[in-house]
Order: C-alpha cells, then structure tokens, then sequence
C-alpha cells in the first residue's frame, strides 16, 4: 500500500521550490494534510495553493484528496517504516574495501526493495496484470539497462504463453509500437521515462491504441504522463550511476510482483504451461550431459 510519507520522500529532491516547501513540510507533519484545506497548507508551508495542485500532480496523483487519504493511512499504519530515513548515498572512494562497499551495496539494495513495498498501488498492479491478460498480444519494451528488465519481463510471460514480443534495438522497438492495434498491450520499462527512444516508443504505441503501462521511477516524465497504469518504483540513483544497479533491482522487484500476480489471476492456465516449460527445458538439460 502506497505511503504518503514515502511518496513525497521519493520526489522532493525534483520539486520546484515552491512545492519542496510543501513536501518537507507535510513530511515533518503528516497531520496536517488531514485536517486541512488547500489553502491553509499552503499558508502553513509559506507557500500557494497552485503549489500544492502541481505538488499532486508530480506525485502521480489524481489531486490532493488522494494525497490526503495516503498521508492518512500512513498515521493508522502499525509500522513507523514511513518515518525512517534511507541510508546514505553510495559515494566513490579509492580508499574503501570490499567489505565496506559490500556492506553498503547490500544495505542500499535491501532499502530500495523495500521502499518498492511502501509505494506500490495494488490496484495499479491488478490493472495491469488485467490489461496484459486480456490483451491480444503484448509488447515489451525498454533501452539500454532497463531493456535487461524488459527482456526478464519477457521470458517470464512467455513461459506462461502470454503472446509477447521483444527486442534489444531500439529502432526494432519504435517499429512494434508503430504495429500495434486497439486490443495490444505495451508495457515500457524505464528509470527515467524520458529517454529519446523511449518516448518515441512510448508516443508510438499510444497513437497505435495500445493500452500502455509503465514501470517508471516516482515523479513526472512522459513515460508516466502517457501510461494508462503507472507501476512506480523508488528514485534511488544519483547522476552519477554505477551501473543502474539500483534501479534495475527495484525495477526487477516490480516484474516480479506483477508476473505473480498474473499467474495468480489465471492460475488454472498459467501453472501447467509453467511446469511444461520447466520439464522441457530441464530434458534438454539433461540430454545435452548425456554420453554419446
């Protein structure tokens, strides 16, 4: 279940002055969202009322009512998760050993997958885990390290005998998206949500008529303005990344929570598709070690 707390965390470093003088506030103060109008936040955070709407909006939310309703579970949750502060950005240091690199890597993974858990909109996931079910067939697509999560996306739903596409280029891609129809489904995996070829995918696949469901990182880009469902993951990487490893794990995380889903929403299909692939892969395994 998405937390308020968290949610305005994972923007507030993108927020335009005016807005980050509201996101700090309500994450020092929670409450205050509960009991209070627009304006009067607005007023309490030194700040104006269109400040708060275009607060929202960064969000993902539909308006401030959801971000209310959000900030309000948070103060009924029976976990103070939403108050912790996340560790330490990784820095670069010739100095440092393995051990300490280790310890801050695994530290920094555990701490993003969890902030997956602390965003997620369980409705979103059922929407598109729906959508891809009942779409005629599904394409996937992603560029550079996200393309790596599109192709796991990928292999896992065709095991499954989800009638699903995907290619490494990105040229390839923009052509699928431009070949789809009104009962296709597209699903673009990107940290960003603003590379050039992704939006051209992405503008591509909705002009088609495909339904378009985006894992993307929390905040506004075009990936998440054009997505019919958005699956949201934690903004954890600095300018200065070290192999998107962060992001790619989290983004991982989301895959998988929304393949099993789709194998619980058709369990009588998808299971024994699941055990034959796996039986016929493991024979093949089998006959390859096999003497001559």
């Amino acid at each position: 279940m998405t937390s308020g707390v968290a949610l305005l965390r994972e923007i507030v470093d993108s927020c335009t002055e005016s807005e980050r003088k509201i996101a700090e506030y309500l994450i020092e103060n929670p409450k205050t969202a509960v009991f209070c109008t627009i304006a009067e936040l607005a007023r309490q955070a030194d700040t104006n009322p269109p400040a708060v709407i275009r607060l929202c909006k960064r969000a993902g939310l539909s308006g401030y009512r959801e971000l209310q309703i959000l900030l309000t579970r948070d103060l009924y949750a029976t976990t103070d998760q939403a108050d912790e502060e996340p560790p330490p950005a990784f820095e670069l240091d010739s100095s440092q050993s393995v051990d300490a690199i280790a310890r801050t890597i695994v530290s920094r993974t555990t701490d993003a997958v969890e902030r997956v858990l602390s965003l997620l909109n369980t409705s979103a996931v059922e929407e598109a885990a729906t959508a891809i079910l009942g779409a005629r067939r599904v394409a996937i697509f992603g560029v550079g390290a996200s393309a790596n999560v599109a192709y796991d996306l990928y292999q896992k739903l065709s095991r499954i005998g989800v009638p699903c596409s995907f290619a490494f280029d990105a040229d390839v891609q923009v052509s699928i998206a431009c070949g789809l129809g009104g009962s296709d489904a597209a699903v673009a995996v990107s940290y960003s949500g603003r590379s050039a070829h992704t939006v051209t995918i992405v503008e591509e696949a909705k002009r088609s008529g495909a339904r378009l469901i985006g894992i993307t990182s929390v905040g506004q880009s075009p990936l998440s303005r054009l997505a019919d469902t958005a699956l949201y993951v934690p903004a954890t990487e600095p300018l200065l990344r070290t192999g998107a490893s962060l992001s790619r794990a989290t983004q991982l995380v989301m895959v998988d929570i929304l393949y099993a889903t789709i194998i619980c929403r058709s369990i009588e299909v998808s299971i024994p598709r699941l055990e034959r692939s796996l039986k016929a892969v493991h024979e093949q395994d089998l006959k390859a070690v096999e003497p001559r």
